[in-house]
């Protein structure tokens, strides 16, 4: 298998994750009644429409690109933080984990966000191609941000 066929396929399954995720986002949206939770889950839509915009071009144009993008940006080599809101954290602390719908949808958006970045970011570990490495660092670096994006939504609540 070439590179290229590889990246093709690669890019092939980032795009069907991101597409799920946007699938999700968009049909929570539709179903919640509280405004700030349908704000939230249209936002997240958003940044996966992006997403599956941005590996579209990649499909298109090629991803050097992209790795432009890594090698340019200076990212914190940190993992985002995974941990679920609860009762004893802001914004929840006087909230009902049973009722509170924020509860479900930050902590579900923050699992599924968190999964492909650990996905992404254990192929860019194991990667025998450079490029392959720094494309799967590229879509970490997205599922990173989203992560962050979500934490900073979720505490304004």
């Amino acid at each position: 298998m070439t590179d290229k066929t590889a990246v093709q396929n690669m890019l092939k399954v980032a795009l069907t994750t991101a597409a799920n995720h946007y699938d999700f986002y968009l049909k929570a949206a539709n179903a919640v009644e509280t405004p700030r939770v349908k704000a939230l889950l249209l936002v997240l839509a958003e940044t996966e429409g992006d997403l599956m915009d941005r590996i579209k071009l990649m499909m298109t144009t090629g991803i050097l690109d992209a790795i432009e993008e890594v090698r340019k940006e200076s990212f914190s080599q940190d993992d985002p933080d995974p941990t679920p809101f609860g009762m004893d954290r802001t914004p929840f602390a006087q909230a009902n984990p049973d009722t509170d719908p924020r509860f479900f949808v930050c902590n579900r958006a923050l699992e599924m966000e968190f999964k492909g970045f650990s996905f992404f970011n254990s192929i860019a570990s194991r990667a025998t191609s450079e490029i392959m490495r720094r494309l799967y660092e590229y879509l970490a670096f997205i599922k990173s941000d989203q992560i962050r994006k979500i934490r900073k939504v979720c505490e304004s609540f």
